[in-house]
This record gives structure tokens, sequence and C-alpha cells, in this order.
């Protein structure tokens, strides 16, 4: 048996609009990771913070002549997400019983890098912060965007999120949150070939193209790679972690009803705001279960994939 009762706490996103924190800060501490995209650059500068933190990531592979002129940035050379996010915390010496008002923007950082912030900032005892998203207007490639820029060097884990599994591998299934990279999605279908597939894509999705673009992107699963892309689809909103959490709850409830779990593997590999969702799903049912979220890692990531600024969102995130 795999979760504990459905029992969710929703919560609502809101829009972010800039000038409402001109006067008043909205936060005591902002962090973001520092790439080269609009969407990134514009919402730092923007943002009105009594501390503003920008982080390097190593996956990014900025020169320190690159970011000589940086104010107030961290970098450690960690690969992990739990031994990264730990180094730069430890850096900034955040007393988090005083910390006052968290945010944090995840549109720069990876996906195991906004898992494993959830539960550090969830166990260092913070209740309750908010993590933001500022959607692109659309990506630069289209169809043809790539987000990693090396093959995928290994299938594990994210840090923070293993379950304890049984060794009966009869019922396991596998659920992929679909998006553009069809070769780490590929790559994840292959590292759990006998488990069930069940897809879940993002519709509706960031804008109107995005959707059918992501389509072409994951036909060539099939095509480039000996992963059989089957399996039952299931649907979530792009931008909504909330509803990716309850989606997700359906989904697994469809599967335990339907026969049974044995094993559960979790993969969210479209957008971030998908990705957060994936993480409040299990922290909120399925930790100490025999379920994981499981990543397909590549060293390099591309510093931009997108063109414009579109919407800001806030999510709040609250722990009880």
């Amino acid at each position: 048996m795999i979760p504990r009762a459905l029992s969710h706490i929703i919560d609502a996103k809101r829009r972010l609009h800039l000038e409402d924190s001109i006067e008043n800060p909205a936060w005591d501490i902002f962090i973001s990771a520092y790439n080269d995209s609009s969407r990134v650059r514009e919402i730092f500068r923007d943002i009105k913070a009594v501390n503003k933190s920008w982080w390097l990531l190593p996956e990014y592979a900025y020169s320190s002549e690159e970011t000589a002129q940086l104010p107030a940035h961290i970098s450690s050379n960690a690969t992990n997400e739990a031994d990264l996010i730990s180094n730069n915390f430890d850096s900034m010496s955040i007393d988090f019983s005083a910390s006052g008002r968290i945010c944090i923007d995840i549109t720069g950082f990876m996906m195991p890098h906004i898992l494993f912030l959830l539960k550090y900032l969830r166990d260092s005892g913070v209740k309750n912060f908010d993590m933001i998203y500022t959607e692109p207007e659309h990506y630069a490639l289209k169809a043809e965007t790539r987000f990693t820029l090396d093959d995928v060097s290994t299938v594990r884990p994210v840090a923070g999120f293993e379950g304890q599994h049984h060794t009966s591998m009869a019922k396991d299934l596998l659920i992929v949150g679909v998006g553009y990279d069809h070769n780490p999605v590929g790559r994840i279908i292959q590292n759990k070939e006998s488990a069930r597939l069940a897809q879940l894509h993002c519709f509706p999705s960031l804008s109107a193209d995005m959707y059918q673009e992501s389509v072409l992107r994951i036909d060539r699963v099939a095509e480039g790679s000996a992963a059989q892309l089957d399996g039952q689809i299931f649907f979530s909103s792009a931008n909504d972690p909330y509803l990716t959490s309850l989606a997700l709850s359906e989904t697994v409830q469809y599967f335990l009803n339907a026969g049974g779990i044995s094993n559960l593997y979790l993969s969210p590999l479209a957008t971030k705001p998908q990705a957060l969702g994936f993480g409040l799903f299990y922290l909120k049912e399925l930790e100490g279960a025999a379920a994981s979220i499981i990543y397909p890692f590549s060293t390099r990531y591309s510093r931009e994939t997108s063109k414009g600024v579109g919407r800001t969102w806030v999510y709040p995130v609250v722990f009880g």
C-alpha cells in the first residue's frame, strides 16, 4: 500500500505585480539562481527585498570573470543538490527561527534543487515561505529547445526523496511529468523499464503553442531510444503546483484501485512549477513509503532557453 489518506491542504497561487512591492518590500530574504535569462535577471533587479542573493550553480559553468560584478552572490562547487543547498545556506548564516519572510525564485534552479529546497526549509523549521516562477513568452527554439547540454550522466533519486522500496517489483509504477527534453524522458523510462508507465502532461500549458511543441519532442523518445513511450495519459496544469499535487493523488489512487502499487517512482520533467507540485505531493503523502522521486542528472544546462518575460506567479508553501 503506497499513500496514506490523501489529505491535501489546498493552497492558491497568485500573480505577482512588481509595483506592489516598490514601497514596502514583500520579503526579508530573496534568493535566485543566476543565469542569462531576462525573466530571471529582470525579476531579481525589480523585486524589493531586504536582502537579495544570487546563487551561482555549477551546471551553468560561469567563470569568476563573468560573475565578478554580481552583487551579493554565493557559489559552491558541490554537484549534489543537498550539498549545494546546505553549503549555500551555511554561507548565508541565516537564523531560520528569526529569518522573517523568505522567497525563492525557482525560475533559474534545476528541478532537483527545487525539490531539496522544499525539504531543507521544512526540516529547518520554516513553516511558511514563498516560491515564485516567471513564465517565458516562448522558448527560443520552440520544439527544438534543449535544456540540458550534456547527456544524462546518471539516474538516481533526488536527495531527501528516496523511499524504502520493496523487493517485489510486480506492480511498480512510474509517473513521468512529460516535458520538452525527450532524451531525459527516454532515460527515465529505460531505467524503470519493468514498471507500468503513467504520463502526466501539462495541459493547459504555459502558452497555446507549448503543448504541441512538447508533443512533437516527446514523439522522439520512441524514435531515438529503446524506451517504449506508452502507458496511460493524465493531465495537469503547467503553472499550478497545487493542481499537480492533486493530479498525482488522483493518478496514484487510480492505480491503487486498479490492483495496487508495489513501488512508486515519480519523475518531474516538465515545468518547474510542476516539479514543485511533485515535491509538495511527496512530502505530504509519500514520506516513509515505497516511493521515490527519481531524476536523470546532467552536468551542464543551458543558461538561456527562453525569450521574453511572461507572468510571474507566487506559490505560498505552508507546512503545518
